[in-house]
């Protein structure tokens, strides 16, 4: 069965971690989320204390069945589900299987690929020989790609704990469970009838959230970090969402979202302005040309009178 740890008393919230990190992802967000929840942080097959699964079954369907056997042995009825990065597609998985025992899903900052990164996943999965892996996935080139991806270049000693953490990971591991996600990271989501918010970091590096978000969808001011680093941001539209299903916006996208507001209205007096002024100035342009029609007539009819009196 996978490793877990339990934390916190209230309903209960399955964690799910991301790529080559443990449930220790969850530090910053554990102190946050443990006075509403009780959490149930587990490590997906083959990643720290979680025994591999068969080589024979797909990594994510695998994942959803580990996940469920969790499940019966903590005997919970129902549960809800916070899924980072790649767990979002086991949690996927999970809901697709068993959607009458989630009743509200978050996903945050959910694996729908880059093009780029999706075109890194499909060379990897073509030809992945162990010395280029293990050279890969090692030393500075690990650190760099942590840092740029995770972090979009920023110096911080979280870079150097992912790092060691992915290191301690079975490379096998690492490579299935990139090659195996669904459409090689660019395959939407398909939740069957289950309530999910997704949580997208503005400054994400990793992934490519809509140009034109759903409904469900919220953007915070965060990168892939963010649940180490964006923390209180992601329990500020966490928490309302899985204990009332409640959507809000996170304290930066609201004044963004004032501030767009703001000069779309001002864009709108602008152009109530505009039109004013087209109006106003045909109105004038109509005046003075009577006016001006009215004087030329004038005009005209004094000169007959003085050609008249002249006769």
């Amino acid at each position: 069965m996978l490793h877990y740890r339990l934390e916190g008393c209230g309903a209960p919230l399955l964690l799910v971690h991301g790529w080559g990190v443990t449930y220790t992802i969850w530090q910053n967000l554990v102190p946050l989320l443990k006075p509403h929840f009780q959490l149930i942080m587990i490590e997906l097959p083959g990643v720290g204390g979680s025994p591999e699964v068969d080589l024979a079954k797909p990594y994510y369907p695998a994942c959803a069945e580990a996940i469920e056997e969790v499940r019966q042995a903590l005997g919970i009825e129902q549960w809800s589900i916070l899924a980072y990065s790649s767990g979002t597609r086991a949690a996927e998985a999970y809901v697709q299987r068993y959607p009458q025992r989630v009743t509200r899903s978050v996903f945050l900052c959910p694996i729908y690929l880059t093009e780029i990164c999706s075109l890194a996943v499909r060379l990897l999965h073509t030809a992945h020989p162990p010395t280029l892996t293990h050279w890969l996935f090692s030393d500075w080139r690990l650190h760099g790609l942590v840092r740029a991806l995770g972090f979009n270049g920023r110096r911080t000693d979280y870079t150097h704990v992912w790092k060691k953490e992915i290191e301690l990971q079975s490379l096998d591991i690492l490579v299935r469970s990139l090659c195996e996600l669904p459409g090689k990271g660019r395959a939407p989501f398909e939740i069957p009838g289950v309530p999910v918010l997704f949580v997208w970091g503005r400054r994400d590096a990793l992934t490519a959230r809509p140009r034109r978000p759903h409904p469900n969808h919220v953007v915070i001011s965060a990168d892939h970090s963010a649940p180490m680093l964006a923390a209180p941001s992601v329990a500020e539209v966490v928490i309302p969402f899985l204990i009332e299903g409640k959507q809000v916006v996170a304290a930066g996208s609201q004044r963004r979202l004032w501030l767009r507001l703001r000069d779309q209205e001002r864009a709108q007096v602008r152009e109530r302005d505009r039109l004013l002024n087209l109006i106003h100035g045909s109105s004038r342009r109509r005046f003075t040309l009577r006016l001006q029609t009215r004087g030329i007539l004038q005009r005209r009819e004094q000169r007959n009178k003085r050609k008249a009196s002249r006769l």
